[in-house]
């Protein structure tokens, strides 16, 4: 995998958050740092990572330019905490950072080192397609500058051809897109020219084997897609695109996929939606979403109804009141324009907590 390096200084943090997103496209960013992390740039950084780290695995790397630590162990052991995946450092500087578990540490090479391992990090000296390739297939990623990305795309889709597969007489990568919550809006295909211009461009591009030529999606609907990340499966002869697709949808028929209406958490979101702003006076959905006292009263009581069921022997009750619970938060989610994709970024950023939060109900 390329793991594109973002390097900082203090007058790059105001714009890093957008940095995160947009080099987030290949699953990781790491983090450099070119001088010592005070207290301000601290806060500034965990409010970053708190945003960002739901969407891409960030890994930090507190090592300037000049050879010195710009963070300490409790500062790192505090990103990490707040959603950083990883901290990135030379294997003789492992005991500098005591308190962070193993599998919370990886380690940095360069490409003129030897016996790398699998989890290494090598930063290759003089950055090229062919020893992207060699350490993917060696399973180790490889750390490219983000300035070198954004000059040379060419030579990241050249990475993509040595590394994927296929056994079709045209040479197409089958393409799977999905959206932001993982849903599979359909199929499309890939080639060298449909890549390159996705990567580019940040669009959902593709081979249409219909018309021999490249495919953007919505260029004429107006159903467009703005890419969010890339991926290939663990045999490299599949893409997946995830994908935020502007409406009505992925199919020619005016629905979210092309495999039709589906019972979905993100079907429950457009009805809501629709609901929401329907002129309907008598939609009790609509009369909620504008009237914020009786929906903090709702959220409270639904709560309560489904605490109450927690630990009864009624399956179907607690399933009920959490349907209720969820109906609420989902209704209060929209009125304040917080998409699902947000939550489940947030979830997945507490996974990396190492220290566990006390619960306020403890003594």
């Amino acid at each position: 995998m390329i793991v594109p390096n973002i390097s900082i200084n203090e007058s790059k943090l105001d714009n890093l958050l957008d940095d995160i997103r947009h080099w987030g496209l290949f699953g990781s960013v790491c983090l450099t740092f070119d001088f010592p992390i005070s207290a301000c740039a601290l806060q500034t950084l965990q409010q970053i990572i708190k945003r960002s780290s739901g969407f891409a695995n960030v890994q930090i790397h507190p090592q300037s330019l000049d050879d010195k630590q710009t963070l300490d162990n409790e500062q790192a052991l505090e990103l990490l905490n707040i959603g950083a995946a990883a901290i990135v450092c030379r294997k003789q500087d492992r005991e500098q950072f005591a308190s962070i578990p193993d599998d919370r540490i990886i380690f940095v090479r360069t490409d003129r080192e030897k016996d790398f391992n699998q989890g290494d990090q090598v930063w290759p000296l003089s950055p090229s397609t062919a020893t992207l390739v060699q350490l993917e297939r060696q399973r180790i990623n490889g750390c490219v500058d983000s300035d070198w990305l954004a000059r040379n795309p060419e030579s990241v889709v050249d990475y993509y051809c040595g590394i994927l597969q296929s056994d079709r007489p045209d040479g197409l990568w089958p393409t799977i897109i999905c959206d932001s919550l993982g849903i599979a809006l359909g199929l499309a295909y890939s080639n060298r020219e449909s890549l390159l211009h996705a990567i580019t461009h940040r669009q959902g591009a593709y081979w249409s084997r219909s018309r021999g030529g490249l495919w953007v999606k919505g260029l004429t609907s107006g159903a467009t897609q703005a890419l969010q990340a890339i991926r290939f499966d663990c045999d490299a002869d599949c893409l997946r695109f995830t994908v935020t697709q502007d409406p009505p949808g992925f199919c020619h028929r005016n629905t979210h996929t092309c495999f039709g209406e589906e019972r979905s958490i993100a079907t429950v979101v457009q009805r809501l939606k629709e609901r929401i702003d329907s002129p309907d006076a008598k939609s009790f959905t609509r009369k909620l979403a504008n009237d914020g006292e009786m929906l903090r009263k709702k959220l409270l009581e639904e709560a309560g109804e489904l605490a109450d069921a927690n630990g009864g022997d009624d399956r179907y009750e607690v399933a009920w009141e959490a349907a209720d619970v969820m109906y609420f938060s989902l209704v209060a989610m929209l009125n304040n324009g917080v998409g699902l994709e947000e939550v489940y970024a947030e979830l997945a950023r507490r996974m990396n907590r190492i220290v566990r939060r006390k619960n306020k109900l403890e003594s």
